[in-house]
Order: C-alpha cells, then structure tokens, then sequence
C-alpha cells in the first residue's frame, strides 16, 4: 500500500463562515492548496554578509538547486518535490501533528513529537503516522522505544521518503554562519511594504521568531532600532537566537504582553509598528488538521484589535503601521482594517507589491492566496496614523 498527499477538512462553522466570501468550487481548491506546500520554499539571504549573488554560485557549487525570485532581490528558493508514495510497513511510529506536518516535507522525526511505536525496534523500516492514521513518510527507526518515551530528546526516526521534500538548510553552514534566514515570501514582502529606513525607531509587536524584525533591521543597514517583543522567556529566546546568529546589533528585545506596550515605551514613540498578531492560521501551509471554529475566529478577530489600538498610542504622527496575517480569514483581515480606520482613526496606504490579488473587501492592501499565487495564506495592509 503507498499514499501520496491529503485533503484539509474543516469545521462545519468554519465552512458556513467562509462560504459568505468563498465560492464552494474556490473554497475546495483553496483547502486542497493548504493541505500541501507550495512548490517553492524560500530563503532570505542575509544581504549583511553576503550579497545574493555569492550565496546562488556557493550553494550551486555544492549541487543544490537554487533560483533567484525576480523581482524581491533578498529572496531565493528551492524547489518541493512530490507528491511521493509513501509505503505503509508493519513497523509503525505515530506522532503529534506538528510532528508529522514537518515530516510530510521530509524533516527527520525527533522523541518529543512521537506518541506511540508499533512492531518496530532500532534498524526496522517504519511508516510515520499522524495521530489520525494518515502516512506522512517512511524511514528507520534509530532509537529503542522505551528510550523515545523515558529520555524524550534525540532522533528517533530518520526520514528516508517524505510525501514532500523540502531541503531547509538548517543544517548547512549558510544556516549557521547567519547568511540565510527561512522566511516565507509573502513575509518578506510585508517587510519590503513598509520599507523601513536606516535610523528609524521600529517595534514589532508580536516577533517571534523574529522574520519580520531581522529583516526590517537589514534593511535598515542595521542602523536605528528595533525593538522586538513577545510575551514568553522562550519566544524571546528565539528572537535573541536568530539576531545573533544573523549579526544583528540594532535589535533589542523584552518579554511584554504587547496589548499594554504602551505601559513601558510611551506613546508617540515610533516612526514604525510591525503587527502580525495571533491568528486563526488558516493560510500556513501544509496542514494536516484544522480544528479552529468561527468563535475562535470571532474571539481572535478581538484579540487583534487590541494590539491594533495600542499600536496607534504607540505611533508618532505620521507614523507606518505594517499588519499581516497567516490567514484568509477576512473578519481577522479586512475587516480589522475596516474597525482600524473607522474607530481608531488610521489611515489606509496602497500596499501594491509585485502580482498579488486585492483583497475581497476593496481594501487597498495584497492577499496572497494559496490558489493563485503559489504561497502561504497571507494578509498585509499598510496605515499610517495622521
């Protein structure tokens, strides 16, 4: 028996409430496109240290497949592969979701993501399983299984055929020496939507782990501020990690619930906000379980214009204000526009960037859409505070 790729299923609230914006035969393929990546990965060469150019002739030099996009100059890409057929074998390792979403596109599986081995001992073939029976991959098991579950760190399984492959190069030197960054390409062009300047005072409201923040320090020459905040020890952790790592020293960072940020920085404070709040995620790509409801889209939509108001306190008067979001979902996009303009008083700027669909809304802002434009889900709107 083998299996190739699967379909996202939603929840029938989910399904009445996109069903007001979305055709039936759209809203299939859209959840068909979200249940696998998309057919390029992208990187963020770290223009810092290395220009694009020495970074493409290195890596091709080594074998790897590397293409330039035309027209965002920072930004490379890799090729996915698949769909592949994965063989179901007697031996089988199941695991948590976002375990086996990384294995899907071939990341090796580690202790703390497994839930439970069948048949298998160190040196079998096994079959990766989601914890709903779906075969995501196929490989060997390296690690006994009464050590997966008492020591609960360490590789168990190594991928030898995923559904998807995708060559991340986190463990290439380019990773480690800071001359990359994973950074999907609607990400990057939010960043390259704001545009921030050398000498600006950035705040990035909700950082980790920190795209948005290293890229707006890179092109700002590193030069200015960026404060990136979080509300966990181990969200800021990341950030820390990533600046580090990438060589940047413009970047400071705090633990904050970001909705009272005003509290510490002061109002009128900053030239630039970068918000991309929690959301409710309907855009990252590829999922293999979607189990949100339209209350938590509701309840998220609200949580979100809290950090939209005290982005507004925060801002100096003629001040950017850069919001995105990981979702087509339009009470969290849209219509958050639509609340920050009328109730607190921003004003919507053209975000036109390359080829990208208006939104549904006629707000002026880009919606990259997983059918059309080959991406993630993904939201950005530009305002400005008068």
């Amino acid at each position: 028996m083998s299996v190739t790729a699967f379909n996202l299923t939603l929840h029938e609230s989910m399904r009445e409430y996109l069903g007001r914006f979305y055709s039936r035969m759209y809203l299939e393929r859209l959840l068909a496109g979200i249940a696998v990546p998309a057919s390029r990965y992208f990187l963020r060469v770290n223009t810092l240290k290395i220009t694009r150019e020495e970074l493409v002739y290195t890596l091709r030099e080594e074998g790897l497949e590397v293409f330039t996009h035309p027209e965002v100059h920072e930004a490379v890409y890799l090729k996915v592969k698949g769909p592949n057929a994965v063989r179901v074998h007697r031996g089988k390792v199941f695991v948590d979701y976002p375990t086996a979403e990384s294995a899907y596109v071939g990341a090796n599986v580690y202790a703390p993501g497994v839930i439970k081995v069948e048949n298998a001992l160190p040196g079998d073939q096994v079959t990766v399983l989601s914890p709903d029976s779906r075969p995501v991959a196929e490989g060997v098991l390296v690690m006994e299984p009464d050590e997966i579950f008492s020591k609960r760190r360490g590789k168990a399984v190594e991928v030898t055929l995923s559904v998807f492959k995708v060559e991340s190069l986190r463990d290439h030197r380019a990773y480690s020496d800071g001359l990359i960054y994973h950074q999907s390409l609607p990400s990057m062009i939010a960043v390259k939507v704001l545009a921030p300047k050398p000498g600006w005072a950035v705040l990035d409201m909700c950082a980790s782990p920190g795209g948005k923040a290293t890229h707006a320090a890179q092109m700002m020459g590193d030069e200015g501020e960026i404060v990136a905040v979080d509300r966990s020890e181990e969200k800021v952790k990341a950030i820390q990690e990533n600046a580090r790592r990438l060589g940047l020293r413009s970047l400071k960072t705090f633990i904050y619930d970001s909705r009272y940020i005003s509290e510490v920085v002061g109002t009128n404070s900053f030239d630039a906000v970068i918000l991309d709040p929690p959301c409710s995620a309907l855009g990252v790509r590829p999922k293999l379980r979607y189990s949100r409801t339209h209350s938590d889209v509701i309840r998220l939509a609200n949580y979100q214009r809290q950090f939209l108001s005290e982005a507004y306190k925060v801002l100096r008067h003629g001040g950017l204000l850069l919001y995105s979001t990981c979702t087509i979902s339009p009470l969290e996009n849209e219509l958050n526009i639509v609340y920050a303009a009328r109730e607190l008083g921003f004003r919507v700027k053209p975000a036109n960037y390359l080829n990208v669909r208006k939104p549904l809304l006629g707000i002026p802002g880009l919606l990259f859409d997983p059918v059309v434009n080959d991406t993630p889900g993904f939201f950005v709107t530009l305002l400005e505070k008068p």
